[in-house]
């Protein structure tokens, strides 16, 4: 694998992270910005490597079922993000506390690196080394995430309803598209 093909995978699998990162920047998540980058950055470099443990008879099963639902928890996410929009209750701040929370994260994390498993082990390595491509897509993740958190941030600063509202339909748009690849 080349250094740009590298950079072209670090890119991609890091987009997913900016969608998400954006939708919870724009929930007001700014305070967990370390937590979130963390938890997403440990799925994002030890996933891949799992998937290459895991091996190629597995890689049929998950790219058959495992798709839906990294597509479905991205769209659930997009859907809830614009109903947050239109409700400003105390208990949906009690609901992104929980998403935010190291649990909730984890099963966003998981969620999120659902494909990082198959890249692991049905992208075809090449002359990588395992460790550079996963260190590529944990950094990648990890600058996306952090960039996507201070992004969504300011978007709701300064479009405040309609920021929430993009941030939702982006990861409903991310969850459609990743169903239908």
């Amino acid at each position: 694998m080349t250094t740009l093909q590298l950079l072209i995978l670090g890119t991609i699998i890091g987009f997913n992270n900016l969608a998400v990162a954006m939708a919870l920047g724009s929930l007001g998540q700014q305070e967990r910005k370390v937590r979130i980058v963390a938890v997403f950055t440990v799925f994002e470099f030890f996933v891949p490597l799992l998937g290459l443990w895991l091996g190629h008879s597995a890689a049929a099963y998950m790219e058959s079922t495992g798709w839906w639902i990294s597509s479905l928890l991205l769209i659930l996410l997009g859907v809830w993000t614009i109903i947050f929009a239109y409700s400003r209750e105390e208990k949906d701040h009690q609901l992104i506390k929980s998403v935010t929370s190291y649990k909730g994260l984890i099963l966003l994390g998981m969620g999120l690196s659902l494909d990082n498993l198959i890249v692991g082990f049905s992208l075809g390595l090449g002359d990588a080394s395992p460790l550079t491509v996963a260190t590529v897509i944990a950094l990648f993740s990890a600058v996306f995430t952090w960039i996507g958190i201070d992004l969504g941030r300011k978007l709701k600063r300064i479009w405040e309803h309609r920021a929430t509202i993009t941030a939702g339909l982006l990861l409903i748009a991310l969850g459609i598209a990743d169903a239908l690849m």
